[in-house]
C-alpha cells in the first residue's frame, strides 16, 4: 500500500464525516463535499485492494470500516467531526453506529458487522483493531494501535523488544549436514501448513533464528522470551510483514509468559516457530507441532565461522576444538575482544577467550559465581590412585578431539561428549580445591552455581534456572561446580506420595538430562555420597572418592600449609609429631591451624612461628570438629 493510497482512503472518510455534520447542519457545503466524497470513491475504484486486506479475507464493509477506524485515530483533523456526530464516545475510536451512518451503511449489513467485530475475527485477534471498551457491539469503540497506523504509513521500525531478523546472505552462511538438513525440513513446514507450531531445540547462539529466516525465505518477527514480554506486539508485527512469528528461548519464560503464550497464540492464524535449548519442550497449544533438532555446528563449520568473522589464523584450530559454539556466540565473542582491545586489537586466542569469558558472566548472572583459583598443584597431597583419576579426567578434556573426532569414537558413546564427575568425601578432604586446579590446568573460568539461588519452591522455576546456568557455560565453556550436589540430585523415590515428590522427581530428572547434554564439564561434590541418585552415577565420566589424609599425607600437609616464601618458621618444627597427634585432621582443617598459628605467633610478638603455636592452633581446631583432645601433651 502506498502512502497515497491511504491518503485517498482517509481523505475519503473525512469528507464523509464533514458531510454528515454538514447535512445536519444545513450548512451550505454539503454538495461541494459531496461531490468531494464521489471524485475520491471514483479513484479509489482504480486502487487494488490492499495486500492486507486480501490476506485476512476481509469484506469490502469490513475493510472499509478498518480504513475508517483508521482515519478516526490517525486523523486530527476529522477528530471534530466525528465526536459531534458520535458523541464524547467518539474519543475513544470508532463504534459500527457512526460507521454505519458515515458511509451510510444499511441495517442488515451494519448488524452483521458489529456481530462480525464481537466474535473471533482476525482483526481484533490480530491486534490491528482494538476494542476500547465492553459496550453493547452496534455501540463498542475501536482503534488503531499507532504501530499499525505507522506501517501503513510506509514505517517498518518494530516496537521496542520486537526483532526482525533478516535472513542471511547464502553466500555468508555456514552450515554443516545436520544443520542443511535441520533448514530443508524447516523450510518445508514453514512454507506448507501454515497453523503449524514448530519446535526447533538447540544451544542459544548457535544461529537458530538465522536458519529459521533463511528457511522462511525472508526475514521473520522474533520475540526472545528471555528478556521481551511483547507478545501481542510481534503477533501484530508479523500479521501486518506476513512473515513466521518466532518465539526465542521458550524455555525461559516465566510462568506469567507461558500463561500469556497459550492464549496469544492460540488467537494467531500463521505459522509459529518456538526456539529452546532443552529437549521436550511442551507448549500448551491445540496445532499440529513439528519438533526439529538444530545441532551445534561440528568443528569444521566452527572453524569456518571463526575465519569468517576474523579472527586470528594461528588460534582457530584451537578455539574451533574447544569451544562447541555457533555465529552468534562466536559474533559476541568478537565483539566483545574488540571493546576491550580498542580498534587494533588482535583478535588472537587468548583475546577472544577473554571475550568468551565475558559473555558468560553476563549470562549466568547472580546463579554462579566466578571463583578466583590461587592454589596450585604443589598445594595439593593427594593419594596416587586419586590424582590419577584426577590426571585422567583432564586428558579426557584435553583430548577429546582427538577421540573424539579423529579416532571416530564419538559414535560409539550412547550419550553426550561432556565430561560429569562425582567428587566424593568427607568435608575438607580438597574436592573444590581440585575442582578449582582442573579448571587452571585446562584454562577455564571455575563457576561456583549458588544453590540458594537456583532452588524454588515454585513449580518449574528451579529447571528454568538450572537451564540459563547450563547454557551460559555451554556458550563460555566453563567449568560448572555443584557443591553439596545432593541437595539438588538427591535419589528420586518410587512412592510418590503427594505433589512434592512428584516435583522433586521432575527436577531430579531434568538435571540427568541436563547433565547428559552438557558438552562441558561439570562437577559434583557431596559429603554424602549414598544420597546421589543411582542414575546419575551411571552417566559419570569420573567418580573420584577423597580419603582423610593417612599420616605420612598429613605430614606433608602440615609441612605445605604452614610454609610460605616469607614465613619465619622455627627450624625445629616437628611435622610428624603434629600429624600423629591430630590423626582426623583433613586438608583443611591443617590449613586452618597453620593460619591460625601465624596470627597467634604475630600477636604474641614473636620472631618465629614455633611448635607451641601450632599446638595451640591444631587443639583449638581439633576441638572446633567436635574430636576429644590429644591425650598427649605437646610442648
Amino acid at each position: 500500500m502506498t502512502p497515497r493510497d491511504l491518503d485517498l482512503r482517509l481523505a475519503w472518510i473525512r469528507n464523509l464525516a464533514m458531510l454528515a455534520v454538514a447535512e445536519r447542519d444545513g450548512l451550505p457545503q454539503h454538495e461541494q463535499l459531496r461531490k468531494n466524497s464521489a471524485e475520491i470513491k471514483l479513484a479509489l475504484a482504480d486502487v487494488p485492494p490492499p495486500p492486507l486486506a486480501q490476506r485476512l479475507g476481509l469484506t469490502a464493509v469490513q475493510a472499509n470500516f478498518f480504513w475508517a477506524a483508521v482515519a478516526v485515530s490517525a486523523d486530527p483533523l476529522l477528530a471534530v467531526h466525528v465526536e459531534a456526530l458520535g458523541g464524547s464516545s467518539a474519543r475513544r475510536g470508532l463504534s459500527v453506529s457512526l460507521f454505519a451512518r458515515l458511509v451510510g451503511l444499511d441495517a442488515a449489513p451494519a448488524r452483521e458487522l458489529a456481530a462480525w467485530l464481537a466474535v473471533s475475527n482476525p482483526l481484533v485477534e490480530g491486534r490491528l483493531v482494538v476494542a476500547s471498551d465492553d459496550a453493547a457491539p452496534a455501540v463498542r469503540t475501536y482503534g488503531v494501535p499507532s504501530r499499525v497506523i505507522a506501517h501503513l504509513a510506509g514505517d517498518d521500525t518494530p516496537e521496542p523488544g520486537v526483532v526482525i531478523v533478516e535472513a542471511p546472505v547464502a553466500a555468508t552462511l555456514v552450515l554443516d549436514d545436520a544443520q542443511r538438513s535441520a533448514v530443508e525440513t524447516l523450510a518445508r513446514v514453514i512454507l506448507g501448513e501454515s497453523s503449524s507450531l514448530v519446535i526447533l531445540e538447540g544451544p542459544r547462539g548457535t544461529g537458530r533464528t538465522s536458519a529459521i529466516a533463511h528457511a522462511a525465505g525472508g526475514p521473520v518477527v522474533e520475540i526472545d522470551l528471555a528478556t521481551s514480554t511483547q507478545l501481542a506486539a510481534g503477533r501484530r508485527e508479523a500479521t501486518l510483514r506476513d512473515r513466521p512469528l518466532v518465539l526465542a528461548n521458550v524455555d525461559r519464560a516465566t510462568d506469567v509468559q507461558q500463561l500469556a503464550l497459550r492464549d496469544q497464540l492460540q488467537l494467531h492464524r500463521g505459522v509459529v516457530i518456538v526456539t529452546a535449548s532443552v529437549l521436550g519442550a511442551q507448549l500448551p497449544l491445540d496445532r499440529p507441532t513439528i519438533r526439529v533438532r538444530w545441532p551445534v555446528p561440528s568443528t569444521t563449520t566452527r572453524r569456518q565461522l571463526w575465519t569468517q568473522m576474523g579472527a586470528a589464523a594461528d588460534g582457530i584450530d584451537a578455539l574451533a576444538h574447544r569451544y562447541r559454539i555457533g555465529p552468534g556466540t562466536i559474533a559476541r565473542a568478537i565483539e566483545s575482544a574488540r571493546l576491550l582491545g580498542g580498534a587494533a586489537a588482535t583478535l588472537d586466542t587468548a583475546s577472544l577467550t577473554t571475550g568468551l569469558r565475558h559473555n558468560i558472566s553476563e549470562e549466568l548472572g547472580g546463579l554462579a559465581q566466578r571463583v578466583e583459583v590461587t592454589q596450585t598443584w604443589d598445594d595439593l597431597v593427594l593419594a596416587e590412585d586419586t590424582r590419577d583419576q584426577v590426571d585422567a579426567l583432564i586428558a579426557r578434556v584435553r583430548h577429546a578431539h582427538k577421540v573424539l573426532e579423529d579416532w571416530d569414537y564419538r559414535g560409539k558413546m550412547a550419550r553426550g561428549t561432556g565430561v560429569p564427575a562425582l567428587f566424593s568425601g568427607p568435608p575438607g578432604t580438597g574436592k573444590t580445591m581440585v575442582a578449582g586446579l582442573i579448571a587452571r590446568a585446562l584454562d577455564l573460568e571455575l563457576y561456583q552455581v549458588d544453590l540458594s539461588q537456583v532452588i524454588s519452591k515454585w513449580v518449574g522455576e528451579t529447571e528454568k534456572q538450572l537451564a540459563r546456568v547450563f547454557d551460559a557455560a555451554e556458550q563460555g565453556h566453563g567449568l560448572l561446580l555443584f557443591d553439596e550436589a545432593d541437595a539438588l540430585f538427591g535419589q528420586r523415590t518410587s512412592e510418590v506420595k503427594g505433589a512434592v515428590d512428584r516435583y522433586a522427581n521432575l527436577e531430579v530428572n531434568y538435571l540427568l538430562q541436563r547433565v547428559e547434554a552438557f558438552g562441558g564439564i561439570t562437577i559434583l561434590t557431596t559429603n554424602l555420597d549414598a544420597g546421589i541418585d543411582r542414575a546419575l552415577k551411571r552417566r559419570l565420566a569420573g567418580h573420584v572418592v577423597f580419603g582423610l589424609p593417612d599420616e605420612d599425607e598429613r605430614v606433608a600437609l602440615w609441612r605445605r600449609l604452614t610454609a610460605t616464601s616469607r614465613a619465619p618458621l622455627d627450624p625445629a618444627l616437628d611435622f610428624g609429631q603434629l600429624s600423629r597427634a591430630f590423626p582426623r585432621m583433613s586438608g583443611a582443617n591443617i590449613r586452618n591451624a597453620a593460619l591460625a598459628a601465624a596470627f597467634l605467633a604475630a600477636a604474641d610478638g614473636a620472631t618465629t612461628i614455633t611448635q607451641a603455636h601450632l599446638v595451640r592452633a591444631a587443639r583449638s581446631e581439633y576441638r572446633s570438629m567436635g574430636h576429644e583432645l590429644a591425650s598427649v601433651v605437646l610442648t
